[in-house]
């Protein structure tokens, strides 16, 4: 899979990219390209565009062929890159200097001195509780719902993108979410369709999120166009190998009323 992703960049890039550019892009395809989706090409091609300032018309014309690409008869592709990718890197990367030797030293006679500002500070970080770690399937199940939904509108109703992006900020504040995650939500919609919306929260504060997110679709498209949307977002999630440990569905717990 990522072989062919690959050779499709390759034929797609090479005639707007110089070699090196084009490493770069394939290197950023193989790191965080994750499916073939229209809203994974999407995000793809828009983070290749904007880091090589490419013109719109150049990249309507990528989304077109990129997506074509990956439908390719392989044995129309170009050779997989993959050998001259680590090349090119292996030449890039400094060489880590030797170590200094290391001088013997002879232990003092004397008694150790105590720092008490050392000894205060390690009491201080064993009675520290420790903080319990963020799962990471739901972020990533977030993540591709929430792009393929951002795609979905910028393809089908790009006008339409503007107002959701207001209404949900609207309603962001009245949110039962976490308030740091809450302003990370509000950083995305700057580069919304950069954005891989991976945002770090917890199945609670995610599940709000889309809530908000949903309430803000109902307000663009209706009732109906809102749960067609999300229902798409959904099978673009459940594609996701995270799916199988964290199910999209559970962050629809917080919309009353659903049924898709």
């Amino acid at each position: 899979m990522q072989a062919t992703r690959r050779r499709a960049a390759v034929a797609v890039f090479s005639d707007l990219l110089e070699e090196a550019a084009l490493t770069e892009a394939l290197w950023l395809q193989h790191e965080s390209m994750r499916g073939e989706n229209v809203s994974d090409i999407i995000a793809f091609v828009d983070a290749v565009a904007q880091r090589n300032l490419l013109d719109s018309a150049s990249v309507k014309r990528l989304y077109n062929g990129f997506y074509k690409a990956l439908r390719e008869n392989p044995d129309r592709l170009p050779l997989d890159p993959w050998p001259s990718m680590q090349a090119a890197r292996a030449a890039i990367r400094p060489s880590a200097p030797p170590p200094p030797p290391v001088a013997a030293t002879v232990a003092p006679a004397s008694a150790p001195v105590i720092n008490p500002v050392a000894v205060a500070l390690a009491a201080a970080q064993a009675a520290a509780p420790v903080q319990a770690q963020v799962p990471q399937e739901p972020p990533v199940i977030f993540g591709a719902l929430m792009r393929a939904i951002v795609a979905e509108v910028f393809q089908h109703h790009r006008e339409a993108l503007d107002e959701v992006r207001k209404d949900a900020l609207q309603r962001l504040d009245a949110s039962m979410a976490a308030p740091a995650l809450r302003q990370q939500f509000r950083s995305g919609w700057s580069r919304a369709l950069q954005h891989d919306w991976q945002l770090p929260g917890t199945h609670a504060d995610l599940a709000e999120l889309t809530r908000v997110v949903y309430m803000a679709l109902g307000d663009a498209f209706g009732r109906a166009g809102a749960d067609q949307v999300l229902k798409r977002g959904l099978d673009a999630a459940e594609a996701v190998p995270e799916a199988k440990v964290f199910s999209p569905r559970r962050l629809l717990a917080t919309i009353k009323g659903l049924r898709i």
